[in-house]
């Protein structure tokens, strides 16, 4: 039994960074679309973007 919890650790914390490297992904392709399709609306997009980050 000791020898799962390291196990699950291990697990858990690979999760946790997939999750957050798909989060970093899908902000970094949601600011390159909406700069793309709104380049008249360039400061809201700027603002959003200090926002988020």
């Amino acid at each position: 039994m000791p020898q799962m919890s390291p196990i699950m650790w291990n697990i858990m914390l690979m999760m946790t960074t997939a999750t957050i490297m798909m989060n970093l992904t899908k902000l970094f392709f949601m600011t390159n679309l909406n700069t793309n399709k709104k380049k008249n609306n360039k400061k809201k997009s700027k603002l959003n973007i200090n926002w988020k980050w």
